[in-house]
Order: C-alpha cells, then structure tokens, then sequence
C-alpha cells in the first residue's frame, strides 16, 4: 500500500514540477525585461520620501558614536554599544530599502547563498532536489505574495502604532511642567518619529513589489497555454521518446525470445514443463527490466534531471511494494509455472461446465469447443481454487450439440438450437423454445437422441391366446412392425426389431416391443412411439387377438358353517 502511495505521490510530483517550471517561465524577469514602466516622477517621490529618514538615522548613529567616545564608565560605553549596534542595523535596513526601491530587484534574490552541508544525507537529496523544487515552486508564487502582503500589513499596523505614539507624546509636551519631562519627550518623540519613517519605508517598498508581481501575473490562459508548450518542448518530448525506446526494447526482446524458443530444448522436449514456463516467465521480467532501464537512460541522455528523478522514485516504489506484494503470490506463481492445481492442456470444471485449460498466466485463457463463443478468461487469483486431471481422448467437453434431438430431464423433448457458456435453448415441436441455463442444462441429465435411440413399448395380450403367446404371437407382431416401420423411418434407419415376451400380468399376457432407430429419425420419435402401439393393434383385430381391460371380478365364498348367509 505504500509504494502505491508513493507512486502517487511521483505523479503528482511531476505536475507539480511541470507547472513551476512554466510558474518559472512567467515569473518576474530582471527588471530590464519584464517591468511594466511607470512615471518617473512617481518613482523620484517615493526615493525622496525614504531620503529623510536615512539621513535622520546617520544623523542618529553619529550623536551615539559621540555619546560612546564621551561616556565617562564602562557601564555607560556598554549601553551606548548596544544602542550603536541596533542604530547601525536600522541604517543598514533603511539602506538596502532604498537600494531595492531604486534598482527594483531584491538583494536577497542576488546574494542568496545555498547550503553547503555534506552528509550521508546529501546523496538522496541530489536525486530528490528536483522534485522537491518542483513542489515547492508550485506554489512559490502565492506564498510570496501571500508574505509581502502580511508584511505589509504588519507595517501598516506598525506605522498606526507608531502615529498614536507620536500623537500621544506630542499631547503630553504640551502639558509637561518641567525641562527634564519635556527632554525626555523629546526623545522619546524621536524615537517614535523615527519608528514612523522606518514604518513608511517598509511599506513603500512592499506595496511596490506587491504591485509589480500583480501586474507581472499571468493570465489562466497564458499560464495554461504556456505550460502545455513548455511541457512539449522539454518534458513532453523526452517522455514520447523515453516512451518510444521502452516500447521498442520490449517488443525486440519479446519478438527475439520467441524467435530462441524455436530452437530451446526445453520448449521443444515439453512446452508445458517447469523449466520452459520458467523461463518463458524470466524472459517476461527481464523484457520489462530493459524496457524501463531504456527510457531511464533516455531520460540521462538528454540530461532531464526531473524525470529521471520520477522514474527512480517510480522503480524504488514498485520495488518497495513488491517487497509486500510478493510473497501472498508465491501460490500464483506457481500456478503460472504450470506447476499448480489447475494444469495447461487439462480439463478443469468452472461453475458446472467443463473447460480447457488453453493457457496459463496472470489472466488465464479456457476454452470449450463444443460451445458457441466458448472461450474464457479468468484472472490467476479466481483459478487458484480449482482442479483440473487429464482429459480422456473420447471424452465429450458437452453432451450435445446445436441441432441434436434431446429429452431433458423435466420431460422437454425438441432440438438443441443455441448453446452458449450462459444458456442453451431448446426447441420444441410445434416452434415453442425453452431456454436453460447451461449449468442447470448439464445436471437435468439430458438424453441425446441424435446418435440413436431405442423406443420401448409394452403391450399386452387376453389369457385366452396363452397356447400361443410364446410361438407365433412374437413372431407375427415382429413381421409386421419390421414392414411397418420400414414404411415410415425407411429401412436403412431401422437398425432392429424385436418382440420379447414379458410377464404373465394380472389380467394380460404383456410384451415388450425394442426398436433401435438412427439418429436421423429423432425428430419423429414419439411419432415412432405410437406408431408403434397402432401396429400392435391392427395385428389383434386381423388375428382376432383379444385385448384385455383392467377388470374386478367378485367371487362369492360360501359360508363353512351351516345356516350362514351368502356375503357377494
């Protein structure tokens, strides 16, 4: 689950880094090239009004250094040093304002300096810098805008803290009863006086650079239009070509190997054995291996850093899952080898329907021919369950075919028109069709008539012909129902005719009539049925034969003892 995580992960890592690129691309550029220029005199106004408070501050640091030269203790030298030190950076910072105002570049973007830390660390931080830049730089440009504008903000809020000082101070000379209050207003007023012209400073120069990457924004469609051709001149070509060069690889080392089989001893002794799907499965891992070592050296080539940084992540992701991933599938494996339950070129029974086991891999190809689109496919994992054996050579994979005359189970008798993996249909005499489904087909235990039948009839005799019930009764009834039947299913398909005597019944002497038929008079076997019985009769009434009933007879038993009644 985690390196799938983290295959995610590289996939959103590229977006990202392909927007900051093109975020790069419209980023603000050297002033020179990118600036939108404005009134000189707006730009003179806004230099004059950071003039004063720097010369204010020098003036400042001067009066300490003179304070720090006249302090009489080293107590009053060390305050004076730290009121020197912080005046000193106030110069420094009211300084590199009005350079930056002036040049309308950030010094800071100039003097940057990276870290320079090496450790066992840094090798991982190489391969990974370039996605790390590029989902930090995605959203650098709102971050920064984000923090000039709560820079700006917190001056703003500093300069009103500072004139509600000012304010205030200014209030309270002017009630101040002594000299050494008024002086020590007079300082303090300074000090917030000049708080104000560093709060002024501050936020002239962050409203201009907010200005200037607001007017240095994209629109949406320069920003998409832009980094669709950015991705094509660089990342896109690269990855067509890394593309390219795996699949070539691939269908090369495939196409080759297949080639080698024709002339591997392993596959020519036996196809199936462990040691050819062995290597069949090897030469399938090692096409992979090269075709996505390919587009990882094409990525090198042509020195595209960020995406060769993915497809190392990629590949230390997919082994990072394999490493989980594998061993549940030791069993599956082993089913692909051809050394499972479910064997190539066996039969195996999948929900009630016979298949053959075509061929073995991740997804497992099946097939019956006896059926009309009877092909299947199973992932390895749902054959995992099953067994298969050796199918015998005259073994049917189904016990009909479209066009056989079938008696099913439930007393449904008409000829097979449809038989598919999902359902076989049957159709009656008389046009009516009944559709099973096929597994339900297979276990109502359907008889095939199409490749011969027997029709099976009794019929039965008075007791008054017993003399001969055993001579000439078979004899005549077989004669006539040979030149009968002969008549209708045409000699060549009656294969015999006999008449057999039965049992003594209760109130008949019963026969067995046994017609074995061919297959091609199926469709007219219940006619041959009660043709049957109709011949039996017409020999009876020409011969004078007597046909019982079913009857009751009541006999009357005369009482044993003297003067009883009679019971009938």
């Amino acid at each position: 689950m985690n390196g799938y995580l983290l295959i995610c992960c590289c996939c959103l890592a590229l977006g990202s880094a392909v927007c900051a690129e093109n975020g790069r691309e419209d980023a603000p550029v050297p002033v020179e090239e990118s600036r939108v220029p404005v009134e000189g005199s707006r730009e003179m106004a806004r230099l004059s009004g950071l003039v004063p408070a720097l010369q204010a501050a020098e003036s400042e640091l001067a009066e300490l250094r003179k304070l720090r030269k006249a302090a009489a203790t080293d107590a009053e030298r060390m305050e004076v040093e730290k009121e020197l030190d912080a005046q000193r950076e106030r110069v420094a910072q009211l300084r590199m304002n009005f350079r930056t105002l002036a040049a309308g570049v950030e010094e800071g973007k100039y003097l940057g300096e990276e870290e320079q830390e090496v450790s066992w660390q840094r090798n991982l931080e190489d391969i990974i810098a370039p996605v790390s830049s590029g989902v930090r730089e995605l959203t650098s440009g709102p971050r920064e805008m984000e923090a000039l504008r709560s820079e700006l903000a917190k001056w703003r809020e500093r300069k009103g803290l500072s004139e509600a000082a000012l304010a205030r101070i200014d209030r309270l000379e002017g009630i101040a009863d002594s000299e050494a209050v008024r002086e020590e207003l007079e300082a303090t007023r300074k000090l917030w006086a000049g708080r104000v012209d560093e709060a002024e400073s501050q936020i002239e120069v962050y409203s201009q650079q907010v200005e200037e990457r607001e007017r240095n924004t994209p629109t949406a469609w320069n920003m998409v239009s832009g980094a669709i051709a950015k991705f094509w001149r660089s990342k896109g070509m690269n990855l067509v070509m890394a593309l390219g060069a795996a699949v070539v690889v691939y269908v090369v080392f495939r196409r080759g190997y297949r080639q080698l089989t024709r002339l591997s001893p392993f596959h020519r002794r036996k196809r199936n054995g462990l040691a050819a799907r062995g290597t069949d499965l090897m030469a399938g891992a090692l096409a992979v291996f090269f075709a996505v070592l390919s587009a990882v050296v094409v990525f090198y080539l042509r020195g595209d850093w960020l995406l060769l940084a993915l497809s190392i992540i990629f590949v230390v992701g997919i082994l990072w899952a394999s490493k989980r991933a594998i061993p549940p599938y030791v069993e599956q494996i082993k089913m692909i080898l051809n050394i499972g339950t479910v064997r190539q070129g066996e039969r195996m029974v999948y929900e009630g329907i016979p298949w053959r086991v075509d061929r073995l891999n991740f997804y497992c190809d099946f097939s019956n021919p006896d059926l009309h689109g009877g092909t299947l496919r199973l992932p390895v994992r749902a054959v995992m369950p099953l067994h298969s054996r050796e199918p015998d050579a005259k073994e049917p994979w189904f016990p009909t075919r479209c066009d056989d005359w079938v008696l099913v189970g439930d007393g449904t008798y008409g000829k097979v028109v449809q038989q598919t993996p999902e359902q076989v249909v049957v159709l009656q005499l008389g046009g009516s069709r009944k559709t099973y489904p096929t597994a339900d087909f297979l276990t109502s235990q359907p008889e095939n008539f199409s490749h011969g039948f027997r029709v099976s009839s009794v019929f039965g005799i008075d007791y008054g012909h017993q003399g001969i019930s055993t001579t000439l009764v078979p004899e005549v009834l077989e004669e006539r129902l040979e030149e009968e039947l002969y008549k209708l299913a045409g000699r060549e398909h009656v294969k015999s005719v006999r008449v057999e005597f039965a049992s003594a019944g209760a109130s008949s002497l019963d026969y067995e009539v046994l017609v074995d038929f061919d297959g091609v008079v199926a469709p007219r076997f219940r006619r041959m049925r009660r043709a049957i019985q109709r011949v039996c009769v017409d020999v009876c009434n020409e011969r004078g034969w007597v046909i019982p009933f079913t009857q009751i007879t009541v006999h009357e038993a005369a009482v044993a003892e003297a003067g009883g009644e009679r019971v009938g």
